[in-house]
């Protein structure tokens, strides 16, 4: 009986999670390859740069779990127009592909993996614009 109230359970869980973000997709795989290869290479530069932390480390999951969240909130959006077709989730998966491109891209710069010059220089641009903007 407890087997049974736990895979009722699980089915119920899978099944709420796969209506909220809309049914799974090869865009959710992409981004979710993403978070998992950022991470990873979050970890490397951080103990290439011996600034490990788990508080950061932290952060960075919970910012992982909020992009999920937004992805929830985009697709209850396309449930409520009704369209049939998912503009707004996969506007928020193709957004946050992007982020997750660009973070491992300077995660593997901060490594030191050899980029291109045009690469490089764009990350310098966009680094020094943040710097300017705080």
């Amino acid at each position: 009986m407890e087997k049974m109230s736990l895979f009722t359970i699980l089915a119920l869980s899978g099944t709420s999670l796969s209506f909220l973000i809309g049914g799974w997709h090869v865009s959710l795989t992409v981004l979710v390859a993403f978070m998992i290869i950022d991470i990873v290479t979050g970890v490397i530069m951080s103990l290439v740069q011996k600034r490990l932390s788990s508080k950061i480390a932290f952060v960075g999951f919970l910012k992982k779990a909020t992009i999920m969240i937004v992805i929830v909130l985009a697709n209850l959006l396309d449930v409520l127009t009704a369209s049939g077709v998912p503009v707004f989730r996969t506007m928020a998966i193709y957004f946050y592909i992007g982020m997750e491109g660009l973070s491992i891209t300077e995660n593997l710069a901060r490594i030191g993996v050899p980029l291109p010059r045009g690469v490089k220089e764009r990350l310098l641009q966009l680094a020094n614009e943040e710097n300017n903007n705080k």
